[in-house]
Protein backbone atom coordinates (compact mmCIF):
# COMPACT_ATOMS: atom_id res chain seq x y z
CA UNK A 1 0.00 0.00 0.00
CA UNK A 2 1.40 3.35 -0.99
CA UNK A 3 1.97 5.85 1.80
CA UNK A 4 -0.84 8.44 1.78
CA UNK A 5 0.56 11.97 1.72
CA UNK A 6 -2.08 13.60 3.90
CA UNK A 7 -0.44 17.09 4.01
CA UNK A 8 -0.19 16.98 0.22
CA UNK A 9 -3.89 16.24 -0.14
CA UNK A 10 -4.81 19.39 1.75
CA UNK A 11 -2.27 21.39 -0.23
CA UNK A 12 -3.57 20.10 -3.54
CA UNK A 13 -7.17 20.85 -2.62
CA UNK A 14 -6.23 24.42 -1.79
CA UNK A 15 -4.28 24.68 -5.03
CA UNK A 16 -7.21 23.32 -6.98
CA UNK A 17 -9.51 25.93 -5.49
CA UNK A 18 -7.08 28.78 -6.18
CA UNK A 19 -6.15 27.78 -9.71
CA UNK A 20 -9.66 26.76 -10.73
CA UNK A 21 -10.30 30.48 -10.92
CA UNK A 22 -8.38 30.41 -14.20
CA UNK A 23 -11.53 28.90 -15.71
CA UNK A 24 -13.57 31.97 -14.90
CA UNK A 25 -11.11 34.88 -14.77
CA UNK A 26 -8.99 35.27 -17.87
CA UNK A 27 -6.77 37.92 -16.34
CA UNK A 28 -5.40 35.42 -13.77
CA UNK A 29 -3.64 33.51 -16.55
CA UNK A 30 -1.49 34.88 -19.35
CA UNK A 31 0.15 33.24 -22.36
CA UNK A 32 3.27 34.32 -24.24
CA UNK A 33 5.79 32.44 -26.37
CA UNK A 34 4.08 29.11 -25.86
CA UNK A 35 4.04 29.45 -22.06
CA UNK A 36 0.91 29.84 -19.95
CA UNK A 37 1.38 31.34 -16.49
CA UNK A 38 -1.24 31.34 -13.73
CA UNK A 39 -1.37 32.46 -10.14
CA UNK A 40 1.45 34.05 -8.15
CA UNK A 41 4.31 33.10 -10.42
CA UNK A 42 5.48 36.03 -12.50
CA UNK A 43 5.62 36.51 -16.25
CA UNK A 44 7.36 34.65 -19.06
CA UNK A 45 10.31 36.68 -20.40
CA UNK A 46 12.01 34.67 -23.15
CA UNK A 47 12.83 31.18 -24.40
CA UNK A 48 16.09 30.14 -26.08
CA UNK A 49 17.13 26.84 -27.67
CA UNK A 50 20.96 26.90 -27.64
CA UNK A 51 21.22 24.27 -30.39
CA UNK A 52 23.14 21.64 -28.42
CA UNK A 53 22.20 19.71 -25.31
CA UNK A 54 22.54 21.76 -22.14
CA UNK A 55 23.63 19.29 -19.49
CA UNK A 56 24.06 21.67 -16.55
CA UNK A 57 22.11 24.57 -15.08
CA UNK A 58 23.24 28.05 -16.13
CA UNK A 59 25.14 30.50 -13.94
CA UNK A 60 23.18 33.66 -13.20
CA UNK A 61 25.13 36.91 -13.44
CA UNK A 62 23.96 39.91 -11.40
CA UNK A 63 23.35 42.14 -14.43
CA UNK A 64 20.61 39.81 -15.69
CA UNK A 65 22.66 37.55 -17.95
CA UNK A 66 23.24 33.83 -17.68
CA UNK A 67 26.26 31.81 -18.81
CA UNK A 68 25.98 28.12 -19.64
CA UNK A 69 28.08 25.29 -21.02
CA UNK A 70 27.26 24.16 -24.54
CA UNK A 71 29.45 21.52 -26.14
CA UNK A 72 33.07 22.72 -26.16
CA UNK A 73 32.44 26.24 -25.00
CA UNK A 74 30.42 28.74 -23.02
CA UNK A 75 27.53 30.85 -24.28
CA UNK A 76 25.58 33.63 -22.65
CA UNK A 77 22.01 34.84 -22.87
CA UNK A 78 21.33 38.48 -22.03
CA UNK A 79 18.24 39.82 -20.29
CA UNK A 80 16.42 40.10 -23.64
CA UNK A 81 17.05 36.45 -24.60
CA UNK A 82 19.86 37.16 -27.11
CA UNK A 83 22.33 34.25 -27.38
CA UNK A 84 26.06 34.85 -27.98
CA UNK A 85 29.37 33.04 -27.51
CA UNK A 86 31.58 33.68 -24.47
CA UNK A 87 34.46 31.28 -25.11
CA UNK A 88 35.41 28.19 -27.11
CA UNK A 89 37.65 25.36 -25.95
CA UNK A 90 39.30 22.30 -27.48
CA UNK A 91 37.20 19.84 -25.47
CA UNK A 92 33.79 19.64 -23.80
CA UNK A 93 33.34 21.57 -20.58
CA UNK A 94 31.18 21.31 -17.48
CA UNK A 95 29.11 24.22 -16.25
CA UNK A 96 31.12 27.26 -15.18
CA UNK A 97 31.16 28.77 -11.71
CA UNK A 98 31.22 32.51 -10.99
CA UNK A 99 32.71 34.34 -8.01
CA UNK A 100 31.19 37.46 -6.45
CA UNK A 101 33.09 39.67 -8.93
CA UNK A 102 31.67 37.78 -11.91
CA UNK A 103 34.90 35.99 -12.83
CA UNK A 104 34.15 32.62 -14.43
CA UNK A 105 35.97 29.37 -13.69
CA UNK A 106 35.51 26.39 -15.98
CA UNK A 107 37.02 22.90 -16.35
CA UNK A 108 37.24 21.15 -19.71
CA UNK A 109 39.08 18.25 -21.32
CA UNK A 110 38.99 14.53 -22.12
CA UNK A 111 42.02 12.69 -20.70
CA UNK A 112 43.40 15.63 -18.70
CA UNK A 113 41.69 18.71 -17.31
CA UNK A 114 42.26 22.34 -18.28
CA UNK A 115 41.06 24.87 -15.72
CA UNK A 116 40.45 28.44 -16.88
CA UNK A 117 39.72 31.73 -15.19
CA UNK A 118 38.10 34.24 -17.53
CA UNK A 119 35.98 37.34 -17.60
CA UNK A 120 32.27 36.86 -18.19
CA UNK A 121 32.49 39.40 -21.04
CA UNK A 122 31.93 37.69 -24.39
CA UNK A 123 35.17 37.00 -26.27
CA UNK A 124 37.48 37.96 -23.39
CA UNK A 125 40.82 36.17 -23.07
CA UNK A 126 41.44 33.83 -20.15
CA UNK A 127 43.16 35.33 -17.10
CA UNK A 128 45.02 32.06 -16.77
CA UNK A 129 44.92 28.42 -17.85
CA UNK A 130 46.14 25.57 -15.63
CA UNK A 131 46.31 21.83 -16.16
CA UNK A 132 45.69 19.06 -13.65
CA UNK A 133 45.98 15.29 -14.26
CA UNK A 134 42.93 13.15 -14.81
CA UNK A 135 39.83 13.48 -16.95
CA UNK A 136 37.24 16.02 -15.79
CA UNK A 137 34.70 14.65 -13.32
CA UNK A 138 31.99 16.55 -15.17
CA UNK A 139 31.11 18.86 -12.26
CA UNK A 140 31.64 22.62 -12.02
CA UNK A 141 34.57 24.04 -10.04
CA UNK A 142 33.83 25.01 -6.43
CA UNK A 143 34.93 28.48 -5.32
CA UNK A 144 36.42 29.16 -1.89
CA UNK A 145 38.17 32.20 -0.41
CA UNK A 146 41.00 32.89 -2.84
CA UNK A 147 40.95 29.32 -4.16
CA UNK A 148 39.12 27.12 -6.66
CA UNK A 149 38.51 23.39 -6.16
CA UNK A 150 38.31 21.14 -9.25
CA UNK A 151 37.38 17.43 -9.27
CA UNK A 152 38.72 14.90 -11.77
CA UNK A 153 38.40 11.20 -12.48
CA UNK A 154 35.80 8.47 -12.09
CA UNK A 155 34.74 6.63 -8.97
CA UNK A 156 34.01 3.54 -11.07
CA UNK A 157 37.72 3.21 -11.81
CA UNK A 158 38.83 4.59 -8.41
CA UNK A 159 40.72 7.48 -10.04
CA UNK A 160 38.99 10.46 -8.46
CA UNK A 161 40.93 13.46 -7.17
CA UNK A 162 40.18 16.92 -5.79
CA UNK A 163 42.59 19.71 -6.77
CA UNK A 164 42.87 23.12 -5.12
CA UNK A 165 44.20 26.02 -7.20
CA UNK A 166 44.91 29.65 -6.36
CA UNK A 167 42.15 31.75 -7.83
CA UNK A 168 44.42 34.61 -8.93
CA UNK A 169 46.98 32.63 -10.95
CA UNK A 170 45.93 28.96 -11.20
CA UNK A 171 48.83 27.57 -9.15
CA UNK A 172 48.00 24.08 -7.87
CA UNK A 173 48.20 24.16 -4.08
CA UNK A 174 46.98 20.69 -3.10
CA UNK A 175 45.66 17.44 -4.56
CA UNK A 176 43.57 14.95 -2.59
CA UNK A 177 43.47 11.50 -4.17
CA UNK A 178 40.31 9.39 -4.01
CA UNK A 179 38.11 12.42 -3.29
CA UNK A 180 34.88 13.86 -4.69
CA UNK A 181 33.94 17.45 -5.63
CA UNK A 182 33.85 19.73 -2.59
CA UNK A 183 31.44 22.08 -0.84
CA UNK A 184 32.78 25.19 0.87
CA UNK A 185 31.27 25.97 4.26
CA UNK A 186 30.73 29.50 5.57
CA UNK A 187 33.85 29.35 7.76
CA UNK A 188 36.03 28.33 4.79
CA UNK A 189 36.21 24.65 5.73
CA UNK A 190 35.46 21.94 3.17
CA UNK A 191 33.17 18.94 2.97
CA UNK A 192 33.90 16.23 0.43
CA UNK A 193 33.60 12.48 0.03
CA UNK A 194 36.58 10.15 0.14
CA UNK A 195 37.57 6.53 -0.51
CA UNK A 196 35.76 5.54 -3.69
CA UNK A 197 34.07 2.14 -3.68
CA UNK A 198 32.65 2.07 -7.23
CA UNK A 199 29.13 3.06 -8.21
CA UNK A 200 25.78 2.82 -6.47
CA UNK A 201 23.71 -0.13 -7.67
CA UNK A 202 20.36 1.65 -7.51
CA UNK A 203 20.91 4.89 -9.40
CA UNK A 204 24.43 4.56 -10.80
CA UNK A 205 26.30 7.57 -9.30
CA UNK A 206 29.74 7.40 -7.71
CA UNK A 207 29.83 5.70 -4.31
CA UNK A 208 32.21 6.86 -1.56
CA UNK A 209 32.90 5.46 1.89
CA UNK A 210 33.49 8.63 3.96
CA UNK A 211 32.42 12.23 4.44
CA UNK A 212 35.47 14.39 5.25
CA UNK A 213 35.51 17.72 7.11
CA UNK A 214 38.67 19.64 6.27
CA UNK A 215 39.50 22.87 8.09
CA UNK A 216 40.39 26.05 6.19
CA UNK A 217 44.01 25.42 7.20
CA UNK A 218 43.98 22.08 5.36
CA UNK A 219 43.93 19.92 8.50
CA UNK A 220 41.35 17.12 8.67
CA UNK A 221 38.84 17.82 11.46
CA UNK A 222 36.92 14.53 11.24
CA UNK A 223 35.61 11.82 8.95
CA UNK A 224 32.20 10.14 9.03
CA UNK A 225 32.09 6.63 7.55
CA UNK A 226 28.82 5.04 6.45
CA UNK A 227 28.50 1.29 5.98
CA UNK A 228 26.16 1.78 2.99
CA UNK A 229 28.47 4.28 1.30
CA UNK A 230 27.58 7.84 0.31
CA UNK A 231 26.31 8.98 -3.10
CA UNK A 232 25.46 12.67 -2.54
CA UNK A 233 25.73 15.42 0.06
CA UNK A 234 24.85 19.05 0.76
CA UNK A 235 26.16 21.57 3.30
CA UNK A 236 24.06 23.36 5.90
CA UNK A 237 24.27 26.86 7.43
CA UNK A 238 25.00 25.62 10.97
CA UNK A 239 28.04 23.61 9.87
CA UNK A 240 26.00 20.43 9.45
CA UNK A 241 26.08 18.22 6.33
CA UNK A 242 23.29 16.15 4.77
CA UNK A 243 24.31 12.89 3.10
CA UNK A 244 22.43 10.39 0.94
CA UNK A 245 23.56 6.84 1.60
CA UNK A 246 24.01 4.07 -0.96
CA UNK A 247 21.80 1.00 -1.01
CA UNK A 248 18.48 2.05 0.48
CA UNK A 249 19.23 5.76 -0.03
CA UNK A 250 18.54 7.24 3.39
CA UNK A 251 19.03 10.92 4.17
CA UNK A 252 21.15 11.63 7.24
CA UNK A 253 22.03 14.86 9.02
CA UNK A 254 25.66 14.92 10.19
CA UNK A 255 26.48 17.53 12.84
CA UNK A 256 29.31 20.04 12.61
CA UNK A 257 31.25 17.62 14.82
CA UNK A 258 30.67 14.61 12.55
CA UNK A 259 27.87 12.85 14.48
CA UNK A 260 24.62 11.44 13.04
CA UNK A 261 21.75 13.59 14.35
CA UNK A 262 18.90 11.89 12.46
CA UNK A 263 18.19 9.55 9.56
CA UNK A 264 15.19 9.58 7.24
CA UNK A 265 13.74 6.87 5.01
CA UNK A 266 10.84 7.79 2.75
CA UNK A 267 7.70 6.08 4.20
CA UNK A 268 6.33 4.73 0.94
CA UNK A 269 6.44 1.57 -1.15
CA UNK A 270 9.65 0.87 -3.11
CA UNK A 271 10.92 4.42 -2.81
CA UNK A 272 14.27 6.03 -2.10
CA UNK A 273 15.82 9.46 -1.55
CA UNK A 274 16.94 10.60 -4.99
CA UNK A 275 19.41 13.37 -4.15
CA UNK A 276 20.79 15.59 -1.41
CA UNK A 277 18.53 18.46 -0.38
CA UNK A 278 18.19 22.14 -0.90
CA UNK A 279 18.88 23.40 2.62
CA UNK A 280 17.49 26.35 4.58
CA UNK A 281 17.93 27.17 8.24
CA UNK A 282 14.79 25.29 9.25
CA UNK A 283 13.66 23.07 6.32
CA UNK A 284 15.36 20.78 3.80
CA UNK A 285 13.78 19.87 0.43
CA UNK A 286 14.67 16.89 -1.76
CA UNK A 287 13.18 14.59 -4.44
CA UNK A 288 12.20 10.97 -3.81
CA UNK A 289 11.89 8.16 -6.35
CA UNK A 290 8.71 6.18 -5.70
CA UNK A 291 7.57 3.14 -7.68
CA UNK A 292 3.84 2.44 -7.49
CA UNK A 293 1.83 0.09 -9.73
CA UNK A 294 4.39 0.23 -12.56
CA UNK A 295 4.45 4.02 -12.42
CA UNK A 296 7.25 6.20 -11.13
CA UNK A 297 6.02 9.04 -8.94
CA UNK A 298 8.64 11.51 -7.83
CA UNK A 299 7.37 13.61 -4.92
CA UNK A 300 9.23 16.51 -3.37
CA UNK A 301 9.71 16.06 0.39
CA UNK A 302 10.08 18.79 3.01
CA UNK A 303 11.63 17.86 6.37
CA UNK A 304 12.29 19.80 9.55
CA UNK A 305 16.02 20.41 9.37
CA UNK A 306 16.58 20.06 13.11
CA UNK A 307 14.54 16.89 13.78
CA UNK A 308 14.08 15.18 10.40
CA UNK A 309 10.29 15.13 10.88
CA UNK A 310 8.19 15.14 7.70
CA UNK A 311 6.42 18.47 7.12
CA UNK A 312 4.78 17.87 3.73
CA UNK A 313 5.18 16.29 0.31
CA UNK A 314 4.25 17.48 -3.18
CA UNK A 315 3.39 15.11 -6.04
CA UNK A 316 2.86 17.58 -8.86
CA UNK A 317 -0.43 18.13 -10.69
CA UNK A 318 -2.57 17.01 -13.62
CA UNK A 319 -3.86 19.08 -16.50
CA UNK A 320 -5.90 18.31 -19.58
CA UNK A 321 -3.62 18.16 -22.59
CA UNK A 322 -6.06 20.12 -24.74
CA UNK A 323 -6.88 22.97 -22.39
CA UNK A 324 -4.50 24.88 -20.12
CA UNK A 325 -7.45 26.45 -18.31
CA UNK A 326 -8.73 23.16 -16.88
CA UNK A 327 -7.30 23.73 -13.41
CA UNK A 328 -10.46 22.35 -11.82
CA UNK A 329 -8.87 19.00 -12.76
CA UNK A 330 -5.75 19.80 -10.77
CA UNK A 331 -6.41 17.13 -8.15
CA UNK A 332 -8.41 13.94 -8.88
CA UNK A 333 -9.54 13.86 -5.24
CA UNK A 334 -11.64 16.97 -5.92
CA UNK A 335 -13.60 15.30 -8.72
CA UNK A 336 -16.73 15.18 -6.56
CA UNK A 337 -16.95 18.97 -6.70
CA UNK A 338 -15.78 19.32 -10.30
CA UNK A 339 -16.78 18.16 -13.74
CA UNK A 340 -15.71 14.63 -14.76
CA UNK A 341 -11.97 14.36 -15.33
CA UNK A 342 -10.83 13.99 -18.92
CA UNK A 343 -8.89 10.73 -19.23
CA UNK A 344 -6.45 12.35 -21.67
CA UNK A 345 -4.24 14.29 -19.32
CA UNK A 346 -0.70 15.25 -18.52
CA UNK A 347 0.93 14.41 -15.22
CA UNK A 348 3.45 17.07 -14.23
CA UNK A 349 5.81 15.21 -11.90
CA UNK A 350 8.27 17.12 -9.71
CA UNK A 351 11.89 16.68 -10.77
CA UNK A 352 15.10 17.83 -9.12
CA UNK A 353 15.57 20.14 -6.17
CA UNK A 354 13.74 23.44 -5.76
CA UNK A 355 15.18 26.92 -5.45
CA UNK A 356 13.95 29.18 -2.66
CA UNK A 357 13.09 32.87 -2.92
CA UNK A 358 13.56 35.42 -0.15
CA UNK A 359 9.85 35.18 0.78
CA UNK A 360 10.22 31.36 1.01
CA UNK A 361 8.43 30.68 -2.27
CA UNK A 362 9.71 27.42 -3.78
CA UNK A 363 10.12 27.01 -7.53
CA UNK A 364 10.03 23.34 -8.54
CA UNK A 365 10.66 21.92 -12.03
CA UNK A 366 8.12 19.37 -13.25
CA UNK A 367 7.47 17.65 -16.59
CA UNK A 368 6.87 20.50 -19.00
CA UNK A 369 6.07 22.98 -16.25
CA UNK A 370 7.26 24.79 -13.14
CA UNK A 371 5.30 25.02 -9.89
CA UNK A 372 5.50 27.81 -7.33
CA UNK A 373 4.79 26.55 -3.80
CA UNK A 374 4.43 28.42 -0.55
CA UNK A 375 6.30 27.36 2.60
CA UNK A 376 3.53 24.86 3.41
CA UNK A 377 3.81 23.07 0.07
CA UNK A 378 0.63 24.58 -1.40
CA UNK A 379 0.59 25.58 -5.07
CA UNK A 380 0.34 29.34 -5.53
CA UNK A 381 1.22 29.49 -9.22
CA UNK A 382 2.28 27.47 -12.26
CA UNK A 383 3.96 28.02 -15.61
CA UNK A 384 3.21 25.36 -18.24
CA UNK A 385 5.13 25.11 -21.50
CA UNK A 386 4.70 21.50 -22.67
CA UNK A 387 1.30 19.81 -22.79
CA UNK A 388 2.76 16.49 -23.98
CA UNK A 389 5.16 16.00 -21.07
CA UNK A 390 4.84 13.09 -18.67
CA UNK A 391 2.73 10.00 -19.15
CA UNK A 392 1.05 10.79 -22.45
CA UNK A 393 2.43 8.19 -24.88
CA UNK A 394 3.70 4.64 -25.02
CA UNK A 395 7.32 5.73 -25.48
CA UNK A 396 9.86 5.74 -22.69
CA UNK A 397 9.81 3.96 -19.33
CA UNK A 398 6.31 3.50 -17.91
CA UNK A 399 4.79 5.37 -20.85
CA UNK A 400 6.74 8.58 -20.43
CA UNK A 401 7.61 10.71 -23.40
CA UNK A 402 11.35 10.32 -23.82
CA UNK A 403 12.07 13.80 -25.12
CA UNK A 404 10.28 15.65 -22.33
CA UNK A 405 10.72 13.46 -19.25
CA UNK A 406 13.05 15.07 -16.70
CA UNK A 407 15.22 12.75 -14.63
CA UNK A 408 14.84 13.62 -10.94
CA UNK A 409 17.86 14.15 -8.74
CA UNK A 410 20.58 16.72 -9.09
CA UNK A 411 19.39 17.92 -12.46
CA UNK A 412 17.47 19.91 -13.38
CA UNK A 413 17.24 22.45 -10.61
CA UNK A 414 15.99 25.91 -11.55
CA UNK A 415 18.29 28.89 -11.05
CA UNK A 416 17.02 32.06 -9.39
CA UNK A 417 18.98 35.24 -10.01
CA UNK A 418 19.61 38.12 -7.63
CA UNK A 419 17.16 40.22 -9.65
CA UNK A 420 14.34 37.69 -9.25
CA UNK A 421 14.66 36.15 -12.72
CA UNK A 422 13.97 32.42 -12.69
CA UNK A 423 15.81 30.29 -15.26
CA UNK A 424 14.40 26.85 -16.08
CA UNK A 425 15.97 24.33 -18.43
CA UNK A 426 14.89 20.94 -19.75
CA UNK A 427 18.10 19.69 -21.39
CA UNK A 428 17.59 21.53 -24.68
CA UNK A 429 15.78 24.78 -23.90
CA UNK A 430 16.27 27.64 -21.44
CA UNK A 431 13.27 29.68 -20.30
CA UNK A 432 13.28 32.86 -18.22
CA UNK A 433 10.53 34.15 -15.95
CA UNK A 434 10.35 37.50 -14.16
CA UNK A 435 9.18 36.50 -10.67
CA UNK A 436 10.20 39.65 -8.76
CA UNK A 437 11.37 37.28 -6.01
CA UNK A 438 15.16 37.27 -5.52
CA UNK A 439 16.92 34.18 -4.23
CA UNK A 440 16.96 33.71 -0.46
CA UNK A 441 20.26 34.64 1.12
CA UNK A 442 20.40 31.82 3.66
CA UNK A 443 19.68 28.91 1.32
CA UNK A 444 22.37 26.30 0.76
CA UNK A 445 22.45 23.76 -2.04
CA UNK A 446 24.44 20.66 -2.96
CA UNK A 447 28.01 21.31 -4.11
CA UNK A 448 27.13 20.59 -7.73
CA UNK A 449 24.56 23.35 -8.20
CA UNK A 450 23.70 26.96 -7.49
CA UNK A 451 24.84 30.17 -9.15
CA UNK A 452 28.45 29.95 -7.90
CA UNK A 453 28.60 26.19 -7.22
CA UNK A 454 30.19 27.10 -3.88
CA UNK A 455 27.52 25.60 -1.65
CA UNK A 456 25.78 28.91 -0.97
CA UNK A 457 23.30 30.89 -3.04
CA UNK A 458 24.76 34.42 -2.88
CA UNK A 459 22.99 37.75 -3.12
Amino acid sequence: MRFLHTPLLAASLTAASALAACDQQADICSSAGGVTVCGDFGTASWVVAPGLAVEWPPVAIDDGRIVLARGSGLVQVDRTGKLSSVAKFDAPSAAPSADTDGTLFVASGTTSTSVRSLSNVAGADAHWVASVPGAPAGTPPTIGKGVVHVATGSAASATTALHTLQANDGKVLKTRQNASPAAVMEDGSLRYLSQTTGTDGFSGPSLFRKLIAEQASGAIAWGHEDAQGIVDFAPGPAGETYIVTGGTHQLRRISAQGNVEWSFSAPCQDCTVAAAPTVTGDVVYFPVWERHDQELIDPLYALDAKTGALRWTYDGFNTKRSNFAAYKYLNPASAATSAPIDTTHTKHHPAGRPVVAHDRTLFVSTDGAVSALDKNGQIIGVAIYDTSAGETSSTGEFGRTANTWIVPGVRPSPVLGADGTLYVWDGSTIRAFATKKPAAREVWVAPFGGPSNSGRVPM
